[in-house]
């Protein structure tokens, strides 16, 4: 394991043993209590990261070298490696996010990956994560400091990761390049975060032209073995132990063209974000368009394969059949880009008509509180059960209990937990195959 990466992970579970630091605990005993955890998750991402760097050809740049603007890499020898600027395929992205990746934690949100490939290579030596803004008040602190910053226009740099042996410019190389491609998508804004209390300098950013416009709380949380976990996975984990700390995340921004890079030298000061709500509104304000959903489905089943449904369909002729979990991640996906948070379900769905048959394995989403009576079922692949003539539905639950229409979940998981969950490297079959056969999605048609 590298140095490096031991420091930043002492860095990262350091609060959570920060009350016997303070009740002046020895620090080797505290010292002996992380270092498993330490050593663990430092291990996981050095196996990894070996493997992906054989992937990534990262031998080519032993001994260093210096990204140039024609796609190349100028070696200390005076030869040349070739570099390709490519979109990051979904799979590939999820391994770089959840084995690789200091924080070892994949986001449901991304949108899209990008990275350098040196020549030859499977997978990228440089990789970058963009998701849209969701937190009102990073956008908020935008439109303080007087730059047009909006939901339509703004992506969030939320993952960036250089493998070993990377040239030293190649990231800022590998912004530069993604900056050109997210503004082809209507892109006006980039922001991300660092945490310079981990170790991060912000060199690659600072050589990108950045602007620092605000700082926002740092979110310490761990599991109940005492691994760091994200905000987002933290919330719907009622074991989870948060720490507050008075630590803050400095927030940049950079405009992706001349206009835009002028309305970010508008700021003169640091905005200070407030902490966000830890639980996001389960509802939303208005209903959705079932000829929408009816032509979701449509796009869906063109993208379906038996790679793409669940094993216990893999021999079967292909149908809706087993594609309920890939489907209704999609959906859920979607939806949380019109910022309308669904739950994913898992169980059971029952008819009181004995001639439609049960399906006992079987998922879809669900809008609303758990508890409530009115809140809505939405099920793209309804048809699963033979006998029942629907493709779609979309209505409220208590309502299809009374025409005896029975979903009974066992399982509920918000879109944060779904990366976690067996149906995600499913899911990420059927979204490339949809990338392959619609193209690129643009930002503007989920803002």
């Amino acid at each position: 394991m590298s140095s490096r990466d031991f420091d930043i992970q002492l860095r990262l579970h350091a609060p959570s043993v920060r009350d016997r630091l303070e009740s002046r605990q020895p620090s080797p005993l505290v010292y002996d209590e992380l270092r498993p955890r330490l050593v663990a998750r430092c291990s996981r991402i050095a196996a990894y990261t070996e493997d992906a760097d054989l992937l990534a050809n990262s031998a080519l740049l032993l001994g260093g070298g210096e990204a140039r603007r024609g796609f190349t890499v100028r070696r200390p020898d005076g030869s040349s490696v070739g570099v390709n600027f490519e979109v990051v395929p979904p799979s590939t992205g999820f391994l770089y996010q959840s084995k690789l990746h200091y924080m070892l934690s994949p986001r449901a949100d991304t949108i899209v990956e990008l990275g350098c490939y040196l020549q030859g290579a499977t997978h990228p030596v440089t990789y970058l994560a963009f998701s849209l803004c969701d937190r009102p008040g990073t956008l908020r602190a935008l439109q303080l400091q007087g730059i047009p910053a909006e939901r339509g226009n703004l992506l969030i740099l939320t993952r960036a990761l250089g493998l070993s042996g990377a040239a030293r410019n190649l990231m800022s190389f590998t912004i530069g390049q993604a900056v050109r491609h997210v503004r082809t998508m209507g892109c006006k804004f980039i922001v991300t975060a660092f945490n310079p209390l981990l170790g991060f300098t912000g060199s690659a950013l600072h050589a990108s032209n950045f602007v620092p416009f605000a700082t926002a709380p740092v979110a310490y949380s761990y599991d109940r073995f005492g691994g760091y976990v994200t905000r987002r996975r933290s919330t719907s984990d009622p074991g989870t132990d948060r720490r507050t700390t008075s630590h803050r995340n400095l927030l940049v921004v950079l405009g992706t063209d001349s206009t835009s890079r002028k309305e970010t030298l508008k700021v003169t000061t640091l905005y200070d974000v407030a902490e966000p709500p830890r639980d996001a509104p389960a509802g939303h304000l208005d209903p959705l368009d079932s000829d929408e959903l009816r032509r979701f489905r449509h796009r869906l089943e063109a993208a379906w394969s038996l790679t793409t449904a669940h094993p216990s369909y893999a021999r079967e002729p292909l149908s809706s059949k087993g594609q309920c979990g890939v489907s209704s991640v999609w959906l859920a996906r979607l939806l949380r880009k019109r910022r309308i948070e669904a739950t994913y379900c898992y169980g059971r769905l029952s008819f009181d008509d004995p001639g439609i048959s049960s399906v006992d394995h079987h998922c879809w989403l669900e809008i609303g509180s758990p508890n409530d009576a009115a809140r809505q079922v939405v099920d793209l692949t309804c048809d699963q059960a033979d006998g029942f003539d629907e493709k779609v539905i979309y209505r409220r639950h208590d309502e299809l209990a009374r025409t005896g229409v029975r979903y009974e979940p066992a399982t509920r998981l918000t879109v944060d937990d779904l990366p976690g969950d067996r149906v995600w490297p499913r899911y990420l079959r059927l979204e490339e195959s949809m990338r392959a056969q619609e193209g690129m999605e643009n930002l503007y048609d989920h803002a």
